[in-house]
């Protein structure tokens, strides 16, 4: 998933938890009434502009989402597991549609279009109107200039804002953000008597010290990026009025109540003797006393009803506040933040197996979730190999998928099948897995689809059957997925089934680590070839892992290198100091990394005169991370895709030839290509030595087409091309 569809993901959770808070504190406001101070009405509406503009809401046990979040997939531990077919899975008959129309897509695209389009109006719009008040301002009295350093002295301001004062401003204001302006119409001094000039000024110094001018825009851009929802719309326009009576009861706090009248006819006076600003102005850096209709009345009514708060009211609206806050503007506490960037390996196969069988594999240490039909494995079981032994059983293909954590990965097998229209759907299985790290534990968010074209429907339409799974594992388990039926080319009935297994890529000292852990009793070597001792070490691997996944052993020689044999006695060593050895009487250096540990010539040689290696290492191997440049283009092709797509379960070169290898490699790539096209490959070694010369030796499991081909490259001598139909090996 791409960023733009990531934003619209959380434009669409966060403009729907935020309509939820604005229609609670609505709510609220309306169940109080007169009761909530303005001040705490107005504050109310802090969460809901909190929950709209936070890219990630903290946690909390109080969350409302503790109510409906899903919680761990319960599962009881059982002996044999016995999977059956899963009876509730509906099938959908829908109208092809062309795979090339992706309506998420389209609507992240226009929703991020409508928002830089109100940025960029209400921007132009405020920019534009302050530039025409300046071009017509008029100089400021005396008198006016003293009442307004007073009223920002009474309300505390460390300095007067600057004025504008003009014949096309409609009425007082204040605008900008960090550097406040007040605006005043150029009648103001003569509409308006010195009480009430004050009260109005008194009004405007309150939005900046209350700090209502950064809140406004805050406020704009909320409103530009959730433009297509009116109920923000409609929220953003009470939390204005409620801003403007909070500003009120603050100066009615400060005054005697006869002035309460008088400030009731200013406000009055703004209604009749000034003009209503031109909807152009619109929301941009602008508040103030403007109001009309139902909104002026509730200002006069709340006036003339003005009491201080008591102590209980405030108590009241601040309870309100925090748990807003806590209960609307936080996530459920079970919902742990993902670990990002680390890299998760997704290896995953695809098994059919006849309708009606009955898949049974016998383990003590399972759970299985009638629900999703998903059962999870402990890595000591090979639930794989057991399936297997379901009579007709057929892996249909073993992809393997590196993603990170938090970034959606897809697996799809099957074909483009035109609809009546010409355009193309895929037909086939879709697999989706969202994987997130979080405390140590995997959580998988499964999907697993099958989409057949309905034989003799005119227009095409297609049959879906789909499944959904999420589930916690650690790294390691296995998963099994299964009971979606279908039907094979030949009409026969079909089941499958999916198993996963999830596992961290492992860095450099986690590596060296689990090496560390794998101890040979005794090594005894007596001038064995290396390519010999690098074979039973892999043995060794295997058999001392617990998760029974070896190591990948690369030995990439130099050019017209001799013949190494080695003579070694060890004894009680761990598997990684014993690859050092080898590599250091090899002459070589080792770089450890998954999923292979890479034995390659010395960048340089060790120099005669070199101080001795410190305790415990091994002179001359190598003991850090090293980037090696293999591929010398990076862009991505259908090629390289498919290369990275496909998994090669095992390769044993001992001496073989480039062309054989070559060969190889394209039979298996097409074996395991899911459309059976695999790769095409061309050879450019002009001169000598001749294709035929180049020998390779390499031994892998498990390992995608592309790293194969890497290493093909190195130990060749040769660079490694992936263009848009074709892998190139060659010289140039």
């Amino acid at each position: 998933m791409n960023s733009i569809e990531t934003s619209f993901e959380w434009f669409l959770s966060a403009t729907a938890r935020g309509s939820l808070m604005a229609l609670a504190v609505l709510l609220v406001q309306a169940a109080l009434g007169r009761k909530l101070p303005a001040v705490w009405r107005h504050a109310l509406w802090l969460p809901v502009l909190f929950v709209l503009g936070s890219p990630v809401l903290p946690e909390s046990p109080l969350s409302l989402e503790n109510r409906w979040s899903e919680a761990p997939v319960a599962t009881v531990p059982t002996g044999p597991v016995s999977v059956d077919p899963v009876r509730d899975a509906t099938a959908t008959v829908a109208p092809a549609l062309a795979p090339s129309i992706d309506p998420i897509r389209i609507a992240a695209l226009v929703w991020i279009a409508g928002a830089f389009a109100v940025l960029l109006l209400g921007g132009v719009a405020w920019h534009r109107n302050l530039a025409a008040f300046r071009r017509r301002a008029a100089p400021l009295s005396q008198e006016l200039h003293g009442e307004i350093r007073e009223a920002a002295r009474i309300r505390g301001l460390r300095r007067m804002p600057e004025v504008l004062v003009s014949g096309s401003i409609p009425g007082p204001a204040m605008s900008g953000v960090f550097r406040p302006i007040l605006l005043l119409p150029s009648s103001f001094d003569t509409t308006f008597d010195r009480d009430e000039r004050l009260l109005i000024l008194l009004h405007e110094m309150t939005h900046v010290k209350r700090g209502d001018l950064v809140l406004n825009a805050i406020v704009f851009l909320l409103q530009a990026v959730h433009w297509c929802n009116p109920l923000v719309w409609f929220a953003f326009a009470r939390l204005r009025a409620d801003r403007e009576l909070a500003c009120d009861s603050v100066v009615l706090s400060t005054v005697d109540e006869d002035r309460r009248r008088v400030y009731g006819h200013a406000l009055l006076k703004v209604e009749t003797a000034t003009s209503h600003p031109s909807r152009h102005l619109g929301f941009v850096g602008l508040v103030g006393l403007f109001g009309r209709g139902r909104i002026l009345r509730s200002r006069l009514s709340a006036i003339s009803t003005h009491r201080s708060s008591h102590p209980v009211s405030t108590l009241a609206g601040l309870v309100l506040l925090l748990g807003l806050l806590f209960a609307g503007a936080t996530r459920a506490q079970n919902e742990r933040p993902s670990e990002p960037g680390q890299a998760i390996l997704i290896e995953a196969k695809f098994v059919e197996v006849p309708a009606g069988a009955k898949v049974e594999i016998l383990s003590q240490s399972a759970t299985y979730d009638k629900t999703t039909g998903t059962a999870t494995f402990s890595p000591d079981t090979d639930a794989v190999e057991k399936l297997m032994t379901t009579g007709g059983a057929d892996v249909l293909s073993a992809p393997s998928v590196v993603t990170t954590s938090g970034k959606k990965a897809t697996i799809e097998i099957g074909q483009q099948v035109p609809d009546g229209t010409g355009a193309l759907r895929h037909a086939g299985v879709s697999f989706e897995v969202l994987p997130t790290l979080r405390d140590g534990a995997i959580h998988l968010a499964l999907q697993l689809r099958v989409t057949t074209p309905n034989p003799g429907s005119d227009p095409v339409t297609f049959s879906e059957r789909a499944m959904k799974s999420n589930v916690s594992v650690r790294q390691g388990d296995l998963l099994m997925v299964g009971g979606l039926d279908q039907q094979d080319d030949n009409g026969n009935g079909r089941r499958l089934y999916l198993t996963v297994r999830p596992r961290l890529v492992a860095s450099p000292e986690e590596v060296r680590k689990r090496l560390d852990q794998m101890v040979i009793p005794d090594l005894v070597l007596s001038e064995a070839p290396l390519a010999d001792v690098l074979d039973f070490l892999r043995d060794k691997a295997r058999e001392l892992d617990p998760a029974k996944q070896g190591v990948n052993l690369v030995h990439l020689p130099a050019e017209g290198a001799p013949v190494t044999r080695i003579t070694l006695t060890l004894k009680s060593v761990p598997l990684s100091e014993a690859i050092r050895y080898v590599a250091a009487l090899s002459d070589l250096e080792v770089e450890f990394s998954d999923p292979s540990v890479m034995l390659r010539p010395r960048a340089t040689a060790p120099k005669p005169d070199a101080p001795a290696a410190a305790p415990g290492t091994v002179p001359g191997v190598a003991s850090g991370p090293k980037t090696t440049l293999l591929v010398t283009n990076s862009e991505k092709t259908k090629t390289a895709e498919l290369a990275a797509r496909l998994v090669l379960p095992r390769a044993e070169f001992k001496e073989a030839g480039l062309p054989k290898v070559i060969q190889f490699l394209q039979q298996k790539s097409i074996d395991l290509d899911p459309e059976k096209k695999g790769l095409n490959f061309i050879l450019k070694v002009p001169g000598q030595p001749t294709p035929d010369a180049i020998r390779i030796t390499l031994s892998l499991r498990e390992v995608p087409f592309s790293e194969v081909l890497r290493y093909v490259a190195e130990l060749g001598g040769l660079k490694l091309r992936f263009d848009e139909n074709t892998v190139v090996l060659s010289r140039e």
